[in-house]
């Protein structure tokens, strides 16, 4: 597992973690029906898979909170520019 501060590289497991939690993220973030079903099943299983990652982390670690306000936003934010060049 690579470090877990939000500049650090992504290496090929982080890559596939934050792919899976976008699409995770994109489903209850921009759920036209703030309500349904497959919204709430989303954010749920984000927030799980999240906390699994978290789990993973050698310590020391950051707190939950801030891996997944920080790092994972910051990364995020990494992963969707890099789309962004290869689209």
């Amino acid at each position: 597992m690579s470090s877990t501060t939000p500049d650090a590289p992504l290496d090929g497991s982080d890559n596939i973690w934050i792919s899976n939690l976008a699409e995770l993220y994109d489903k209850f973030a921009h759920s036209l029906d703030p309500f349904s079903e497959e919204r709430d099943r989303a954010e749920a299983v984000f927030m799980q898979q999240v906390s699994v990652w978290y789990d993973m982390i050698n310590s020391p670690k950051p707190t939950l909170h801030e891996f997944r306000k920080g790092v994972i936003l910051e990364r995020f934010k990494k992963y969707c520019s890099r789309l962004a060049e290869w689209n």
